[in-house]
């Protein structure tokens, strides 16, 4: 095997550099090619509406029918759901989370199911309560309203009064107290009452 010698090895890399840029070139002169858009002429437009308007086999669609049409795919991602779900992080035993990845997908699903079972047959469920706290005997003296997590309408009114207690607000705790339960949905710009 025979040595390079200082010259040569200086050389070969300034040869090869022409021979590069032009096949680069090159590359990109053909996918610019590629994806350049062929538009046609007026006429060409015109003779192909024309040409398609007059094929028996394919007459256009009208407005009604593409009215009806759909899209072919859904969107990407997960469906919507009427629930809206949070993501947290949560910590179990290995043998829990084990047990429930063994059983398939859905495993997070089938976690928050049972949760909710249990909740249910507890009776500990919550619901969000949008309350409205009035003066009393003021039908339309809004003093206040919130968002509150209980287990139910009369909950979430105690719990109302005991916030306002807590606060220093003995007026408006003595006002009267207006609950919409909200399932789980939320409410912008309104203080949570937990």
């Amino acid at each position: 095997m025979s040595k390079r010698t200082t010259n040569e090895k200086e050389a070969a890399p300034a040869e090869r550099v022409p021979q590069l840029d032009e096949d680069r070139r090159r590359a990109v002169a053909r996918k610019a090619k590629a994806l350049a858009l062929v538009m046609p002429t007026e006429e060409e437009d015109a003779a192909i509406t024309k040409a398609a308007l007059a094929d028996p086999d394919n007459p256009p669609m009208t407005d009604a029918e593409l009215a009806k049409l759909k899209p072919a795919r859904r969107p990407r991602g997960r469906p919507t759901l009427d629930v809206t779900k949070v993501p947290t992080s949560i910590r179990f035993d290995n043998v829990v989370l084990d047990s429930f990845k063994a059983l398939g997908d859905g495993w997070q699903t089938r976690i928050n199911d049972v949760l909710l079972q249990y909740l249910v047959e507890t009776h500990q469920l919550s619901h969000r309560f949008h309350a409205t706290v009035q003066a009393a005997g003021k039908e339309q003296s809004k003093l206040d309203e919130f968002l509150v997590v209980a287990r139910n309408a009369v909950h979430a009114q105690e719990k109302v009064k005991q916030h306002l207690l807590a606060t220093g607000r003995e007026e408006a705790a003595r006002g009267e107290v207006y609950t919409v339960d909200m399932g789980n949905a939320m409410v912008d710009n309104l203080p949570i009452i937990m």
